[in-house]
């Protein structure tokens, strides 16, 4: 079921302005009320909330405040749907669009105060232009060393696609 939602579907309960929201045909309208209708507000499962967002998609009802005022109306959040069907966007901590999931929090450098300082002048020296190149080497190898050090678990950088 999960792999029949389009990337329409996942825009579908994504809140957006005023200025971005379409109108709703009656027709959508009494759609929105049908499907919600056949739904406990209070007893809204994973797969309840997939089916909706799906449905909605299906007819082409666009996100925006008309579809949320008509989901309302009806005792239902757009919002609170679209985060259990996990449609929601990143920052609601759902998938992005493509399917792809957030990337992990970010990690910094876990450097003292001292090796900051010492990478710091290394790199003056380094690009003091008064180094031979041996004295370059050195340096950029006492660089390498200091990040490599400090780096999180994984490195500085994913290169995973």
């Amino acid at each position: 079921m999960i792999s029949g939602i389009s990337g329409a579907s996942m825009a579908v309960f994504q809140t957006q302005s005023s200025s971005n929201s379409s109108s709703l045909s009656t027709d959508q309208r009494q759609l929105i009320e049908d499907t919600l209708a056949e739904f406990n507000v209070d007893q809204l499962t994973e797969a309840d909330a997939l089916s909706i967002t799906e449905t909605f998609a299906d007819a082409g009802i666009q996100p925006g405040r008309e579809m949320a005022q008509a989901m309302s109306d009806a005792g239902f959040d757009a919002r609170t749907i679209g985060d259990l069907a996990g449609v929601g966007g990143p920052q609601q901590g759902g998938m992005q669009q493509g399917g792809t999931p957030p990337p992990p929090p970010s990690q910094g450098l876990n450097i003292s105060d001292e090796m900051l300082q010492s990478l710091n002048d290394l790199l003056n020296d380094y690009y003091s232009g008064d180094l031979t190149e041996e004295e370059q080497a050195s340096t950029l190898t006492s660089i390498t060393d200091i990040l490599k050090e400090t780096a999180p678990e994984g490195g500085l950088i994913n290169v995973t696609a």
